[in-house]
């Protein structure tokens, strides 16, 4: 909490933004309480066309400026333009209690731009200026926290504006509270620090056509940018889907009246705020994308039962529920902990995401970069509110649900085929976490970079596991080609990036085959893993090393780095007693002891002295250890 309290250069931003937030949905939600439940038309819209529509003319701004705020984050001094923009804010506040005032729905919905306008420009300042207030190590929280305090504004705005729009005098107190925050916020960001103009050459084009152009040519330069643009894209299509169908759900499928709305709203920005929070503690060796897809496969295990529970249930006949009478019913909890489930994937999908955005882009085109990234936001959550329109029309609201939860179900695959690698890290770190009391000795000195090979020795079933759970790298390990072609083997080993090999008197074919896959990934930077001994010790001694290492070295110079895994003979995955599996198993997490050298060039590679120095760091090998 340190960062938002008393770092002087993080907590000013961070409660600007707060702030800014809040008012927004504030003000939004106030708007959508008062469409839905006032039974606003205007024209031939009624309310459940109205609030889709709300949310996409807040959003359209984006696609709009998004650019040119962009090349002007780059530009110029940050923390100035956070200034003028909070200031802007007083203004269209004012302008907004003036369209309450007169109860013009139509005037309401074009202040509704002037907010999305607002909130184009900030955005690219917002989390570009984050890398320059805090430290790389830090990133994450900061990123955890914009996003975690977003939530909670969202949240606190949510109520406020749900219970503002139930006052006798709303529209003074709407008005009051709506111009108040704006002034707040505004002194807020008077104390944010000045930060290094990185691109002070950008050209700025106030055109807004051209640039939108060049700026979305911009994020797609780099494939891992473009993908990672269109994954956030995709969170605020789903965003945009769920909260435009939420007031009517409650409404119309659940029963439920303005309080229940409220609470609902309330439990989406409460879940986001758990999983960016859950994603910091999760995260602390870095960002882990390879969260995104998992995180994504909860997302649409809950939209089905979102709409599982919608199904059970139709409006009352009479009054509406209130907040007290809704949690008597059946099926409030349900509807309650499913939105919840959703909402907290949904944060740590976001904030990994964002976090992972800022890393890979460059830092003197990041703002341009997130700029681009908020029109492909915009242009996503403009065509979610196109389809909820057509979707609650033809299929009904809680189906509408499910049709989100299976097209987010298609798209967490393709997240997983993309991110495969980093997901199977991910995995392995929890359950060596889980089963194993791991030491790491000399886990600094691995290079962060570039093609390296891992020598190690092969004490059971799970080495690769304990090596994948502590190398901070995606690991294509050499694996015997009988284990690689077991059943379904191809499908799952090739997406963990493994390498199949036999001897020459098995296959010179796969034996071809498998260098050929080994120069390849040393040229692109992998990190090969190889255990030499060519497969696991039986006796729990350790054999002399196969020449494979000495072959490779010759066509590829590249760094070797020797690694000595201690305390797994002896485990259910090895053949201590004779049996793998077959053992009565230790419900102690078993201690394991992985000890790392420094690199070692190609030209001082010594097979014997990488034998000799593993087993100097094995309890259980016993000089002589080398057996032929």
């Amino acid at each position: 909490m340190e960062l938002i309290f008393r770092d002087k250069k993080f907590w000013p931003l961070f409660w600007t933004q707060f702030l800014g937030a809040l008012n927004d949905n504030f003000f939004k939600n106030a708007l959508v309480m008062l469409i839905t439940y006032r039974a606003v038309m205007i024209g031939p819209l009624d309310a459940a066309l109205l609030v889709p529509l709300a949310g996409g003319i807040f959003i359209f701004p984006f696609f709009i400026f998004s650019a040119t705020s962009g090349q002007m984050a780059d530009k110029f001094q940050k923390a100035n333009l956070i200034k003028t923009i909070k200031f802007a804010e007083i203004i269209i506040m004012s302008l907004a209690t003036l369209g309450l005032y007169l109860d013009n729905y139509v005037v309401l919905l074009l202040i509704l731009f002037f907010m999305g306008t607002q909130s184009a420009f900030f955005g690219p300042l917002k989390y570009g200026i984050i890398p320059s207030l805090v430290t790389a190590e830090k990133l994450v929280l900061g990123n955890a926290f914009v996003s975690a305090g977003t939530f909670i504004a969202i949240l606190i705005g949510t109520i406020m504006g749900g219970v503002f729009v139930e006052f006798d005098h709303y529209v003074l107190a709407l008005g009051i509270g709506l111009t108040l925050m704006a002034l707040v916020g505004f002194l807020f960001s008077l104390k944010i620090q000045d930060v290094p103009i990185i691109g002070e050459n950008t050209k700025v084009d106030y055109t807004f056509v051209k640039p939108t152009w060049d700026i979305l040519k911009l994020t797609r330069k780099k494939k891992e940018i473009f993908t990672t643009v269109l994954g956030i894209s995709w969170y605020w299509f789903l965003g945009a889907g769920v909260l435009s169908l939420l007031p009517v759900f409650v409404k119309e499928s659940l029963g439920g009246g303005s309080q229940v709305a409220t609470f609902f709203l309330a439990t989406f920005t409460v879940g986001m705020g758990l999983g960016s929070f859950i994603t910091d503690k999760i995260s602390k060796r870095g960002v882990e994308i390879g969260l995104v897809p998992i995180c994504a496969l909860g997302m649409s295990v809950f939209l089905a039962l979102i709409c599982y529970v919608g199904l059970q249930k139709t409006a009352p006949s009479g009054e509406l529920y209130t907040l007290k009478e809704f949690f008597h019913t059946s099926y409030a909890l349900g509807s309650f902990l499913s939105l919840l489930g959703m909402a907290i994937f949904g944060g740590g999908y976001i904030v990994t995401k964002i976090a992972y955005l800022q890393i890979v882009a460059d830092p003197k085109e990041l703002s341009q970069t997130i700029a681009g990234n908020n029109i492909w936001n915009a242009l996503f959550m403009v065509i979610a509110s196109v389809l909820i329109m057509i979707l609650t029309k033809s299929v009904g609201i809680p189906y509408s649900f499910l049709a989100l939860g299976i097209l987010n179900l298609i798209v967490s695959f393709l997240f997983y085929a993309y991110h495969s690698e980093q997901t199977l890290m991910m995995w392995m770190r929890f359950l060596t976490k889980v089963f194993y009391n791991v030491e790491v000795r000399g886990g600094d000195k691995f290079p962060k970079e570039g093609p390296v090979i891992i020598v190690s020795n092969h004490v059971s079933f799970v080495d690769w596991l304990i090596l994948m759970a502590i190398i901070p790298r995606p690991i294509h390990f050499v694996i015997d080609w009988t284990y690689y072609y077991l059943p379904t083997g191809p499908f799952w080993f090739r997406q963990a990036g493994l390498v199949p090999i036999a001897t020459r008197k098995e296959s010179e074919e796969v034996l071809k085959k498998a260098f050929q896959m080994i120069y390849e990934d040393l040229d692109q930077g992998s990190v090969l893993g190889l255990f030499p001994e060519g497969w696991i010790t039986r006796n729990g001694k350790m054999r002399r090393f196969q020449p494979g290492v000495q072959k490779i070295l010759k066509e590829k110079k590249v760094p070797v780095v020797k690694v000595a895994i201690d305390g797994l003979w002896g485990s259910i995955f090895s053949f201590y007693g004779g049996k793998v599996l077959f053992k009565w198993p230790s419900f102690k997490r078993r201690k394991v002891t992985v000890t790392i050298s420094d690199p070692i060039t190609p030209e001082n590679y010594d097979s014997k002295f990488a034998e000799k120095w593993i087993a100097q760091n094995v309890s259980h090998y016993e000089p002589p250890v080398i057996e032929s």
